[in-house]
């Protein structure tokens, strides 16, 4: 089985100590920088479809889906710099911490602000979505009717819940 394998730990030297180091914290610091950056590359392909289109900006659902990818983006950058933004030494029980630390203080509460507004306003779109489809499907709306009368609160309502 894999469980003796996730409890093994290995020993890692450190400035003036030999730290032991479970193998996991490996895999947990790799993974979200390749699923970060596979998330923002894939965001930004959705952008330039988007804007390379005959229809650019100019639909509803371009608007909605241009967001969506810059929100997502935003959050899955801050996720994909995992423990890199964190403080090198913080005076803390935190000092010892195994993953690669190369900011202060300032860099660390950038990647949270950014963490937390990019996926909050990214579902928060996401909804919108569903909204759109609803007033356009089930409401059977015009689009230009939707543009004028929903369509501001589908941007104020995600980007209010992200701040």
């Amino acid at each position: 089985t894999l469980l003796p394998l996730l409890t093994t730990t290995l020993l890692i030297p450190m400035p003036s100590r030999m730290r032991k180091v479970p193998l996991y914290d490996s895999f947990g610091a790799i993974a979200p920088r390749i699923t970060g950056g596979l998330s923002a590359a894939s965001s930004s392909l959705i952008i330039y479809i988007i804007l390379r289109s005959e229809k650019k900006l100019s639909t509803i659902y371009h608007r909605i889906m241009f967001a969506i990818s810059i929100a997502d983006i935003l959050g899955s950058v801050a996720m994909g710099l995992t423990t890199l933004p964190m403080p090198k030494d913080t005076g803390t029980d935190h000092d010892d911490f195994g993953g690669t630390a190369l900011g202060n203080t300032q860099t660390c509460e950038a990647q949270g602000f950014f963490f937390v507004f990019g996926v909050t306003t990214m579902f928060g779109y996401n909804a919108m979505l569903c909204v759109y489809y609803t007033c356009a499907i089930a409401s059977k709306m015009k689009e230009e009717q939707i543009a004028r009368g929903v369509e501001p609160w589908l941007h104020i309502i995600p980007l209010v819940l992200g701040l």
